[in-house]
């Protein structure tokens, strides 16, 4: 075949390599192929867990919604960048492909801007062998040479990366038992009216995340490792970062689950991620580049701000409009795949996406972004402030409790949707503390810590997370030189530290928050030192040191005139002196403490506590009969003002009382109900981290 033509033909093609074409009088005669035309890339050496996806895919090719086969099949597979919707795409183009006799092409879109339907056809003819200087001028001969080459034809199309799917609707190609399959970064939803199978990808479960790892790695990982845990976390179960950290830790072989996690916490390593992979990256540009000034702006802003999960409230907060307007703007980005919904109304960004976010934010003012951060800010301030005053007493000791913020308004929480919102909103709290700790905003750290984060350590615990949180408050109140604060922060953080076990660091803090606490002249802080301090002591069961800084605060509580206070202390005095064998003084305290309780009904668990510390009291006696009957109530009685949502998180002072009522039971003969309590009050001890679920996991095993 000569490339050279004579004459005064006009829109010649060249098209060897598909088949023959003639262009006469404006008219197209077609040749028989000498070849079937294929362009595939090589198929994906390792897809892990969408085997159901890909039966989908079948199905929609062997059962069209148009049973006679007149139409073109068409089928998308949509998700956000990198979640592996070309790696389905190619293998399943490669499991299909000898199915279509006429041709099957693949037009890789990554990186284009097409702007028309035309612009398209002509890059799906280039693909299908035509050459650059001799396709069609106008738009209109390019979109009918398409159509003519595929009509009455068995042909495959692949376009991946699509960035507007809506030209491809309008090419209309011709070609009935045909295949049109293109991957998408906008929702699946969009396309559920044109006739079009969509397949929404999701990243991968934890399972698989870690199947993945593992055999990009070559090595053996435990999906119970934390580390490797907070690994998949960190690359958000995407199969392209699973995939570019897999190999890192390959080869580097020296690298462990941890150390590839640290490196990968550095969100400018993530970025590596992004621009090592062009594709992925170009898409995301594309997708943001093509969204109105608004929506843009809301992408960039959310990028900026620290928070991992949003509701509509708090955009409208962020961009100081109206939940209507930041509703309508969220579900626009969602159209596009650029923020996921988790549950109604709760949307996130997926981590690959918040790095690009994050370095489009820098587009922004920086007036604009610092005023949206303070009214994010604010919001949480004012939230955790309300949900901290519906759960625990309203008139509690808060050294920043943001009174001026709540005071005259109506409380939006009930204490049962306060603690939802408290766990919901836990990790932006805690990334809102440690970002106000690197702006220097110390008021934002203790107001935070000492209202809402505080307020969820007592009923739910996530103690890693709180305990450096706390400590970033220590170190606030310090650079305030707030005496009150000081003591206040260091409180807080001796109880996590008791729970944790860590008694030296715990004694240390306690010794330091009384220190403090005299010198701030403030006498309630002071016995609110002692008591923590006396605390430490009781859970090393050391119950003769516990009784020293127990009796101080007492007195101080007793001179103040706070009854509920004394009524505190009492009860810890009381195990004390039951530690010590003085089972009827620690039973006089109870009764004491317990009447001094009657004058504040609104506490429910301070009495369910006493009668789990009565019928501890009754098993050091022997009378296990008795301890069964009290810790049984208690557990009732905390059990009964728990909401679902408190049962799904398994509240922490059932742990306790289920772990005696099983020394009990045990004792009376009963060992399979004591062999029950023991597993309920491991998997609470498991949930909240706590290190006596290992000490009773070891007793069941």
């Amino acid at each position: 075949m000569s490339n050279e033509h004579h004459g005064e033909a006009h829109n010649v093609l060249q098209a060897a390599n598909v088949e023959q074409l003639i262009l006469e009088c404006g008219h197209v005669r077609r040749e028989s192929p000498t070849r079937r035309g294929s362009n595939l890339p090589a198929g994906p050496a390792l897809l892990v867990d969408r085997d159901a996806d890909n039966d989908r895919l079948h199905s929609a090719l062997d059962h069209p919604a148009d049973e006679r086969g007149t139409t073109t099949i068409a089928v998308a597979i949509c998700g956000v960048s990198g979640v592996g919707k070309s790696t389905l795409a190619r293998r399943f183009s490669w499991e299909i492909q000898d199915r279509f006799e006429d041709g099957f092409y693949y037009v890789d879109c990554h990186g284009r801007a097409l702007t028309g339907p035309a612009e398209l056809a002509r890059l799906c003819l280039r693909e299908m062998g035509a050459v650059e200087r001799e396709l069609p001028a106008s738009e209109e001969e390019a979109l009918a040479l398409l159509r003519e080459l595929t009509r009455d034809r068995r042909m495959g199309f692949v376009f991946d990366g699509l960035v507007h799917p809506r030209h491809l609707m309008e090419l209309r190609i011709s070609a009935p038992e045909s295949l049109i399959l293109f991957t998408s970064q906008h929702s699946a939803d969009e396309f559920s009216s044109d006739g079009v199978t969509s397949i929404e990808l999701e990243p991968l479960p934890w399972e698989h995340a870690v199947e993945m790892l593992t055999r990009i790695t070559g090595t053996r990982l435990d999906a119970e490792d934390p580390d490797v845990n907070r690994l998949v976390d960190l690359c958000g179960r995407m199969p392209l970062a699973l995939e570019f950290v897999g190999r890192k830790i390959r080869r580097l072989k020296h690298w462990t689950p941890r150390r590839a996690a640290d490196w990968l916490a550095d969100p400018a390593h993530k970025l590596r991620i992004l621009h090592d992979n062009p594709a992925v990256r170009d898409t995301l540009e594309l997708a943001v580049t093509d969204l109105p000034a608004e929506q843009a702006a809301l992408y960039r802003l959310v990028g900026a701000i620290p928070c991992r999960t949003f509701d509509t409230a708090t955009v409208a907060a962020l961009l100081d409009t109206s939940p209507t307007e930041a509703e309508d703007l969220l579900y626009e980005l969602h159209a596009a795949n650029l923020v996921q919904e988790s549950e109604p109304g709760r949307f996130h960004l997926h981590e690959l996406v918040r790095v690009h976010a994050g370095e489009h934010a820098s587009a922004l003012d920086r007036r604009t972004v610092e005023s949206a951060h303070r009214r994010l800010v604010t919001r949480y301030r004012r939230m955790g402030a309300h949900a901290d005053r519906a759960v625990m007493e309203p008139n509690r000791l808060r050294v920043a409790g943001d009174e001026d913020l709540v005071a005259g308004e109506r409380n939006p929480f009930t204490k049962h949707t306060a603690l939802r919102w408290l766990e919901t909103e836990f990790p932006n709290i805690v990334a809102l503390i440690h970002d106000a700790e690197r702006r220097g905003d110390d008021g934002t750290v203790l107001a935070l810590c000492d209202g809402p984060l505080w307020t969820l350590h007592n009923h739910h615990k996530h103690y890693e997370e709180t305990l450096r949180a706390f400590g970033a408050a220590v170190e606030a109140a310090d650079r305030l030189g707030d005496p009150l604060s000081r003591a206040r922060t260091r409180i807080l953080r001796t109880r996590v530290l008791t729970e944790c076990h860590r008694f030296t660091e715990a004694h240390h803090q306690a010794a330091e928050a009384v220190d403090t606490a005299v010198r701030s002249g403030h006498r309630q802080v002071l016995a609110s030192a002692h008591e923590f301090h006396g605390r430490v002591y009781l859970e090393q069961e050391e119950y003769a040191s516990a009784l020293e800084p127990l009796a101080r605060s007492w007195e101080i509580n007793d001179e103040l005139g706070k009854q509920r206070g004394a009524a505190l202390v009492e009860h810890f005095a009381a195990q004390a002196h039951s530690g010590l064998g003085d089972q009827d003084t620690a039973l006089e305290l109870l009764e004491t403490a317990s009447a001094r309780l009657k004058d504040f009904p609104g506490d429910r668990r301070t009495p369910a506590r006493i009668r789990v510390t009565r019928g501890r009291i009754h098993q050091r006696a022997g009378r296990h009969e008795e301890a069964v009957g009290e810790l049984g109530a208690a557990i009732r009685e905390l059990s009964a003002h728990q909401s679902a949502q408190d049962d799904a998180k398994q509240l922490f002072d059932l742990a306790q009382p289920f772990e005696l009522l099983a020394f009990s039971l045990r004792e009376l003969g009963e060992t399979a109900r004591a062999e029950q309590c023991l597993r309920e009050a491991v998997a609470i001890y498991e949930h909240a981290g706590s290190p006596r679920a290992r000490l009773i996991r070891a007793e069941l095993d």
